[in-house]
């Protein structure tokens, strides 16, 4: 028996009872869920007359299909569970007299180091490509795209960075936190279509999230066990799912959960109260199927599987878009052209004949880089201390901002200076690495440099 099975096996065996393992899976379900919908929702045509690559969405011409992301939309399934695990990494962080700088430092090497490192690798492809192609108009594309699911750790970064604040208010206040965040959510909406404020949309990025969030932390204190799985998700799957028909029906809402070109009001980008009508609806749901898949996992085989799955989950989150571009450009080497039109038969025919070397790449590509997803090294508790904490919280700011950064310009421009603009402001690719870089180095300064002297932890 091999080194890596002993250590698998032992893990399995160490699995205390008290964890919640349908946690876990929801984890890695609702990521390998991102990696399967953008495989399928990828349009590519490719057009070697031309020369040109072009890259849509199959929702932005097929109506039918756009329904179906009422079962394949799959993020709040990720910030839900990322409550559960922030209560509960938080709690032990207080427990073993930590501060906030220690909870920070484990989320952020544990996100940000793979993902220090999927950047770092593509500047110099980018680089190698922008030299060798010039303005060749198939890059732009390819480049852009690489970069943009970022987009989505920079707002995760945000629920990180506000877990332990919102923790100890959910602690003291519980339901009430929650509501003032729905509440928002709603004002948010009321403010931009009723009124006519535009701008103030942008804040439904967090608030949304937030909210979706928040509702880890009940899930956290045992709600789901103190009131009943299938009471508690049938109440919540009944009044989300009526919540957003009236949304729907009295308009302007529609039943998209996942953006597309051309739409009248995207669900998504940014959030509305549809979505998290949507959220709280599709968490009922999977209460609903809590006590069967909890069964399922106390088989060794499956759980054995999960703790395997999930040890790599972000890096295959990280690279699917990048086996993704590799599928297709192997295409592009053969000669093959593609019409990128989904409503025909031959399309959906290609693209299941293109799933299996697209999941074998991005199985390949995790295996290369699967060490950049090691847990951080264990290092005694700095302890609270206002200094530190503000170290970690410019980390948190520093890692937004890189990610966001990179979800606006992609890897254009690494061999010159392309600009892009995030909230107005404008930011090349090159400074978004040099702020994921300086959120790493944040999060460690925070944890070994004694910025100030720690303080008690009830100071």
């Amino acid at each position: 028996m091999s080194r890596r099975q002993v250590s698998l096996g032992a893990m399995v065996a160490a699995t205390p009872d008290t964890r919640d393992r349908y946690a876990d899976l929801l984890r890695v379900g609702s990521l390998g869920g991102v990696i399967l919908g953008h495989f399928f929702m990828a349009a590519v045509a490719i057009d070697h007359a031309a020369g040109t690559i072009t890259v849509a969405n199959v929702l932005d011409t097929q109506a039918w299909a756009r329904p179906l992301t009422l079962i394949f939309q799959v993020m709040p399934i990720f910030f839900v569970v990322g409550g559960f695990a922030h209560a509960t990494a938080w709690r032990t962080v207080r427990r073993r007299g930590g501060g906030y700088a220690d909870f920070i430092r484990s989320r952020i090497v544990r996100l940000m180091g793979p993902t220090f490192l999927f950047v770092g690798v593509w500047q110099i492809v980018a680089v190698v490509v922008e030299a060798t192609t010039g303005d060749d108009a198939a890059t732009g594309p390819v480049l852009q795209v690489a970069g943009q699911l970022l987009w989505f750790l920079g707002i995760y970064l945000i629920a990180v960075g506000l877990a332990p604040a919102l923790l100890t208010a959910h602690e003291r206040w519980g339901w009430r936190v929650l509501a003032t965040l729905a509440g928002a959510v709603v004002l948010v909406d009321v403010l931009r279509l009723a009124v006519g404020i535009d701008g103030v949309k942008w804040l439904n990025f967090a608030l949304v999230w937030l909210t979706v969030h928040q509702l880890g932390f009940f899930y956290a204190d045992g709600v789901a066990d103190r009131v009943g799985a299938r009471r508690l998700g049938g109440t919540m799957l009944g009044g989300g799912a009526v919540v957003l028909a009236l949304l729907v029906w009295l308009g302007p809402y529609s039943t998209t959960m996942v953006s597309y070109a051309g739409e009248h009001l995207s669900n998504l980008a940014p959030p509305t109260v549809a979505l998290l009508a949507f959220a709280v609806a599709q968490a009922g749901a999977l209460l609903l199927l809590r006590g069967p898949a909890t069964r399922w996992l106390a088989r060794r085989r499956v759980w054995a599987t999960v703790i395997v799955a999930g040890s790599v989950a972000m890096t295959a989150f990280l690279w699917h878009f990048t086996a993704l571009i590799g599928v297709h450009l192997l295409l592009w080497a053969l000669g093959v052209d593609l019409s990128g039109d989904p409503s025909t038969a031959a399309f959906w025919w290609v693209k299941l004949a293109m799933l299996v070397p697209f999941l074998a790449l991005v199985l390949a590509l995790v295996i290369a880089v699967r060490f950049a997803e090691r847990p951080p090294r264990r290092v005694p508790p700095a302890g609270p201390s206002r200094g530190r904490a503000a170290v970690a919280g410019l980390s948190v700011v520093l890692g937004i901002v890189g990610l966001l950064g990179f979800a606006v310009t992609g890897f254009q421009g690494a061999g010159g200076w392309y600009v892009g603009h995030l909230v107005g402001i404008p930011i090349t690719e090159q400074i978004a690495f040099a702020f994921v870089a300086g959120s790493l180095a944040a999060a460690e300064l925070a944890v070994w440099f004694r910025v100030v002297r720690a303080y008690p932890e009830h100071s």
